[in-house]
């Protein structure tokens, strides 16, 4: 009975390590299987105050590939809405609190579709962009303001 027990449990960690799927407690929407080269964002948000708090959500992103870089200036209200500033409840630290937060369909976060277009167009169908993992979290008072900083890698689905 124990070794079938661990062998049913190897068999779980192995298929959840073999697929390339987004995974995680994500909040956006779950990608499907993503391919190919990586962009790399920039992604800094205000996350100052309770749910829609003036002036929270405000965002900036860049994204570069190679030679190929855009980036926007625009109001999440993705973010706008979130009850907590940095580190959203229920989570020990910055980094899985933004884990949970940015991983999957970014047109969750990036939820106006002009600026969806004109960040992403060059890169991939912007409709099948997703974050797949962030780095370098940052949280940082300036002015009285909260802002959630950090980088991340979106990959496209196939």
């Amino acid at each position: 009975m124990r070794r079938l027990a661990a062998i049913l449990t190897l068999v779980a960690v192995v298929s959840l390590l073999g697929a390339s799927d987004v995974r995680g407690g994500a909040a956006l929407f779950p990608a499907g299987k993503t391919t190919g080269p990586g962009a790399i964002a920039t992604i800094v948000t205000d996350v100052t105050g309770g749910s829609f708090t003036l002036g929270k959500g405000l965002t900036t992103i860049r994204v570069q590939r190679a030679a190929t870089s855009a980036a926007v200036v625009f109001q999440s209200s993705y973010v706008s809405a979130f009850v907590d500033e940095c580190i959203a409840s229920g989570f020990p630290d910055k980094q899985s609190s933004t884990a949970n937060r940015f991983t999957g369909l970014i047109d969750g976060f990036v939820d106006t579709p002009s600026v969806l277009t004109a960040l992403l167009q060059n890169f991939g169908d912007p409709h099948k962009a997703a974050i797949t993992s962030q780095d370098y979290v940052e949280c940082t008072s300036v002015a009285g303001r909260q802002i959630l900083s950090f980088t991340a890698v979106i990959q496209f689905e196939k």
